[in-house]
């Protein structure tokens, strides 16, 4: 494979004086190995949370769904600031240019879920083994050897996830495991895309019913947390909390649990609440 096609498009690049602060930030230096930056930055991409406020606050503010796209500059100096993230194609973006960027080659991969083709992506890291797949989206932070023949479990700490290949490895079913509850989720289109078919994929996100209404999650402490709406539901390796939030707790959750500043939350759910 060859990186040179896909990165010379603005959302798939990073500029230096951001990746420098990102790696800053990680206490990340230039000086590591290629295998342990390999790690460090999915690590700390973990530490991201997927979110929806700040697509719901440019989207709202834009005239078109390319011009809302948070390239990978904005979402990093974004999270630097303010403690954001983003969904799953700028989170995917942001994380490919930052491994090209260090001399690790990715490439964006689409998934399709039930709701339609390539409503979801990942990414692959090219290595002499095989391909490593990486879903920030899903928060599969574990870079993971992708399967051909035999499917590969991964367990997070709160839940498995399992990745059963098909037609020889050219497509990945990926299904999560909570108490023996086995579902699948997606399915990974393990050819690269070029900047272009990412770029539609991502423009075509912003029309989706998840614009209508805020969704969060991330791992903290060994707990997965998730919002979708008001409905909360915290998920251990002991079980599993959920509550509805009323407006405030809502708004007070995301600020304190989830990290992100008040004033990012309070302008979403203002473009929530009032259109």
């Amino acid at each position: 494979m060859n990186s040179d096609v896909i990165n010379d498009a603005p959302w798939l690049k990073i500029s230096q004086q951001v990746l420098q602060k990102f790696l800053n930030r990680c206490g990340i230096t230039l000086h590591e190995d290629p295998a342990s930056l390999l790690y460090r930055v999915a690590d700390a991409f973990s530490m991201i949370p997927y979110e929806n406020l700040t697509k719901i606050i440019k989207s709202d503010a834009m005239v078109s769904s390319s011009s809302a796209m948070r390239y990978p500059d904005e979402l990093i100096s974004d999270y630097l600031k303010w403690g954001t993230g983003g969904t799953c194609f700028s989170l995917t973006a942001s994380i490919i240019a930052i491994y090209n960027a260090l001399g690790i080659e990715a490439h964006p991969v689409l998934a399709d879920r039930y709701y339609g083709p390539d409503t979801h992506c990942g990414l692959i890291i090219v290595k002499p083994e095989g391909l490593l797949l990486l879903d920030p989206g899903y928060l599969l932070f574990t870079p993971v050897l992708l399967p051909r023949q035999n499917p590969v479990t991964v367990q997070t700490g709160y839940n498995s996830i399992e990745l059963v290949p098909m037609d020889n490895g050219e497509k990945v079913q990926f299904f999560t495991i909570v108490k023996g509850n086995r579902k699948m989720r997606l399915v990974y289109k393990i050819k690269p895309v070029d900047s272009v078919t990412f770029a539609y994929a991502w423009e075509q996100s912003f029309k989706w019913e998840m614009m209508t209404y805020p969704v969060l999650t991330r791992i903290t402490a060994g707990e997965h947390q998730y919002l979708q709406g008001n409905k909360l539901a915290v998920r251990s390796a002991t079980g599993t909390r959920r509550e509805e939030l009323s407006a405030e707790m809502q708004y007070n959750y995301i600020a304190q649990n989830i990290g992100i500043h008040s004033e990012i939350v309070r302008k979403a759910l203002g473009v929530l609440k009032h259109g």
